[in-house]
């Protein structure tokens, strides 16, 4: 099957990715359609490695399940990335990496056309999240800037990080672009660049950082700059696994955090009696984290469902005096006096010793500001480079730990003059009382 006119159009249509992206993509020979298991389909790939799905959206059917997609590889050669080919032969200086999937990587041509880059910006797209990057792949980014585009979950966000890190040391420049927090035009939340092609207008024009997604000379607040020797902080979940014999799509968000739920219930299940305390104050803690993570408190549905896991696993071990209402109404009456959640307290201890790690910030329109204001600006820096959303906590009582000469009281009046001066964005107050919540902040200048 020839890549027809015909079938560029009906690809271009069903998918509502813009025709020229389509047909930049099969001048790079990364898209052709073929004929695959009787059916016309459209293949994303290289001579390296590829991935194939039918032009009529349909599933393939495959040992009696249904599969959107199927990987056409073998063995170790799953993990090489797509479109290196295409990099090297022209010398593309600057990358787009889509870690999961073939719909991403013609969605970031598609941006590409409308933003004019077109002509000159790489694409290059993984298989699914359990990629391992090969070292021989890993030297074709030297002295190349590349900018990873994370799917909008828990996994998608670690990807892009463990990618990241692998490319800084060699890479020009490595970025992650978050796509978190924005919705399609039907409603949802956008969970990928593919849903990005169908932005909410409003969100668009809102969010001036999607106006240059493949302009990696932009340096908004969606974007961070991933440097040798940096670390991102993450809720604790396993790292993700993935097996080059089997090709799978990832989930929805939704779906995601259902698993991530249910995983965390499970490892903070009781394993002996006497327990149950101490493990559902670290089943509540890790809660919290997840909350902070994805700015949303968990709905009574989601803490439902944690809860009746945590307690079908740990049953064997609770004490059959108490019943299940016992253990619910401990549970969730103790989720409101939760204060530091899961990795909160490393994530502080990370940023303060990173205020004498790195150059302390300059503050706008004041060239003077005494070192107190500057040890404080780099407190907010640290934290919003561990943030995966770039939104984080801090207290009054932390923000004095800036610098010696601070208490809880002029650690405020500070945070209020950087929020003047464009340094900070005080997205929430917090609770002035010992104990209470911490005010929510985003970083504004560069990181």
């Amino acid at each position: 099957m020839t890549a027809g006119g015909n079938f560029a159009d009906h690809l271009s249509a069903q998918l509502a990715i813009g025709l020229p992206a389509i047909e930049e993509a099969i001048r790079r020979r990364l898209l052709s359609f073929v004929k695959h298991r009787n059916s016309c389909c459209w293949r994303f790939g290289d001579s390296r490695n590829g991935s194939l799905r039918r032009i009529d959206a349909a599933p393939f059917r495959i040992n009696g399940e249904c599969v959107k997609a199927e990987a056409e590889t073998h063995g170790n050669s799953w993990h090489q990335l797509i479109g290196l080919d295409d990099v090297v032969e022209n010398d593309r200086r600057d990358i787009l990496l889509l870690p999961e999937g073939s719909k991403d990587a013609l969605a970031a041509l598609h941006f590409a056309d409308a933003e004019g880059t077109l002509s000159y910006v790489g694409v290059v797209a993984a298989l699914g999240t359990g990629i391992n990057l090969l070292a021989e792949d890993v030297e074709r980014f030297i002295r190349r800037r590349v900018r990873i585009i994370a799917d909008v979950d828990q996994v998608g966000i670690q990807t892009a990080t463990r990618i990241g890190e692998r490319l800084a040391p060699v890479a020009a420049t490595v970025q992650i672009f978050s796509l978190a927090g924005l919705k399609r035009d039907d409603g949802s939340h956008v969970k990928d660049l593919f849903d990005l092609s169908r932005i909410d207008y409003d969100d668009f024009e809102a969010n001036r950082d999607l106006w240059s997604v493949t302009d990696l000379n932009s340096k908004g607040e969606r974007v961070t700059v991933l440097t040798k020797g940096h670390e991102f902080l993450f809720s604790p979940l396993p790292p993700p696994h993935g097996s080059p014999e089997s090709h799978e799509f990832p989930v929805s968000s939704s779906q995601e955090l259902e698993k991530e739920l249910e995983k965390l219930a499970k490892r903070n299940a009781c394993i002996a009696r006497h327990t149950a305390r101490t493990r559902r104050w670290k089943l509540e803690r890790d809660l919290m984290a997840v909350e902070k993570r994805i700015s949303r408190k968990l709905s009574p549905d989601e803490l439902m469902k944690t809860f009746d896991e945590w307690h079908r696993t740990s049953h064997p071990h609770l004490d059959p005096k108490k019943t299940r209402d016992d253990y619910l109404g401990a549970f969730l009456a103790e989720l409101g006096k939760v204060r530091v959640p899961t990795g909160e307290g490393e994530a502080l201890k990370r940023a303060l010793a990173g205020i004498s790690t790195y150059p302390l910030p300059e503050i706008p329109g004041r060239p003077d500001a005494p070192e107190s204001w500057r040890s404080v600006a780099a407190l907010h820096r640290e934290l919003a480079g561990q943030s995966a959303n770039g939104r984080y906590f801090l207290s009054c009582r932390d923000a004095a730990k800036a610098h010696p000469g601070l208490n809880k009281d002029s650690a405020n009046t500070i945070n209020l003059a950087l929020d003047r001066l464009g340094v900070i964005k005080l997205l929430r107050v917090g609770n002035a009382r010992p104990g209470g919540n911490a005010s929510e902040f985003r970083f504004l200048m560069p990181l």
